[in-house]
């Protein structure tokens, strides 16, 4: 398994673009993705999942991903992040 945390830069937090965007890479992968936030665990896989969660400008979040291809899921979880 592998966790990683990320801090959201964009001024409008997750909003639908960038949920989309998760969700479709998270399933690319085999991979079993999760989104962690204040407590909750999200499907990664799920935009309205993950727009449901709320997550702001700065807020905290933890990606967990187990699989054969975890590593290159979460690879591609950091590219959207950092670019969106």
């Amino acid at each position: 398994m592998v966790t990683r945390s990320f801090r959201i830069k964009a001024p409008q937090g997750l909003h639908a673009r960038p949920c989309a965007n998760l969700a479709a890479a998270a399933r690319d992968f085999a991979s079993d993705v999760s989104m962690c936030y204040n407590g909750e665990e999200y499907d990664a896989s799920n935009p309205i999942a993950l727009m449901s969660a709320g997550v702001s400008y700065d807020d905290e979040i933890i990606f967990k991903i187990s699989g054969n291809d975890e590593e290159e899921a979460i690879e591609a979880i950091a590219i959207i992040l950092e670019n969106e």
